[in-house]
């Protein structure tokens, strides 16, 4: 059985990109993401999330950092009715 997916970026599609983010208090979502999501679940898409994280790379946060603000973002989604199935990222 083959499955459909939305890939989405994270920064500047997902949350507004306000550079090397990684604390939960400074994400602002875009507008209507939360809705596009959810249509898509609903037309049977899996949600992944793509996403380069090179202040990791470069020492302005943690990997620890990065999977505590993406846990916080699943939740963000969950509470909106939709789940997110993967989050890839490149440090």
């Amino acid at each position: 059985m083959t499955s459909k997916a939305l890939f989405l970026d994270r920064d500047g599609v997902i949350n507004i990109d306000r550079g090397y983010l990684y604390k939960s208090e400074d994400v602002v979502f875009v507008p209507g993401i939360f809705e596009l999501c959810r249509y898509y679940q609903q037309q049977g898409y899996l949600i992944m999330v793509v996403t380069n994280q090179s202040g990791i790379a470069r020492g302005y946060y943690s990997e620890e950092d990065f999977a505590i603000l993406s846990t916080w973002m699943q939740e963000q989604f969950r509470n909106e009715g939709v789940e997110i199935t993967a989050i890839y990222h490149c440090p």
